[in-house]
């Protein structure tokens, strides 16, 4: 496949700059991103996003309890209930595993994502914009090998320096769910994929019901995982 050169920024856009006042509206964003936490929450949950592109997965419980035990006296179950409250992080019914830890997954999904350096390993995020924002959550370059939600084409993006530097196909769009309700994982993270074509989202819509939701090019996408992920780890 030849390579041709493109460079394209996040396109900040007064219809993305919308949907991500919306889901501050709906969603607890500042708990998200530690703003609303104590000291000891938040580094419970730096500690869950930091270490899942290190070990390929989302830690377990009981690794978390043996990083924070002592220094928590026990707290480490509370406060990830805490923050599956917050939609931080979503337990099972059990509160016995992480099966997500936005943007991360904690089982394979159709978004795979390799982080340049550092020794990271491939690791499955939520969803297309989840995808999207790593790179700037950990201010590295990044790789994405999905795929179309309409006809399973695969999808490779690759991101340097914030600009996609690769896309193929070039058409990419990605449909944005807005329909959250207190979950993302349960709610809209399985609805927001990538798809090869505006032609193909539309031929995978007809005849389904409704949904509320943006259709967006690529760059603007791009740029809305910027928003919600670019500032996940600063706090």
């Amino acid at each position: 496949m030849t390579r041709s050169a493109i460079s394209l920024k996040p396109e900040p856009t007064e219809r993305a700059k919308r949907i991500f006042r919306e889901a501050r509206s709906i969603e607890n964003i500042e708990g998200k991103i530690g703003k609303t936490l104590s000291k000891d929450e938040n580094n419970v949950r730096r500690f869950i996003l930091c270490q899942t592109p290190i070990l390929g997965r989302i830690p377990s419980i009981g690794e978390i309890k043996r990083e924070f035990d002592q220094s928590q006296k026990g707290k480490v179950d509370a406060i990830l209930n805490k923050l599956d409250q917050l939609d931080a992080i979503h337990l099972d019914n059990d509160k016995a595993t992480i099966l997500a830890a936005y943007p991360f997954s904690g089982s394979e999904t159709s978004h795979q994502v390799s982080l340049k350096g550092k020794g990271y390993k491939r690791v499955y995020a939520m969803c297309a914009i989840d995808a999207l924002g790593i790179g700037f959550m950990f201010d590295c370059d990044v790789t994405i090998d999905s795929r179309c939600y309409h006809c399973e084409e695969r999808i490779e993006i690759e991101v340097k320096d914030n600009k996609i530097v690769f896309l193929d196909p070039s058409s990419i769009v990605v449909w944005c769910d807005m329909e959250y309700s207190s979950c993302a994982a349960t709610s809209i993270c399985g609805n927001i994929n990538f798809f090869s074509s505006e032609k193909h989202f539309g031929e995978w819509q007809e005849g389904r019901p409704r949904r509320k939701g943006s259709l967006l090019p690529i760059q603007e996408a791009f740029y809305l995982g910027k928003l919600f992920f670019k500032n996940r780890l600063e706090n």
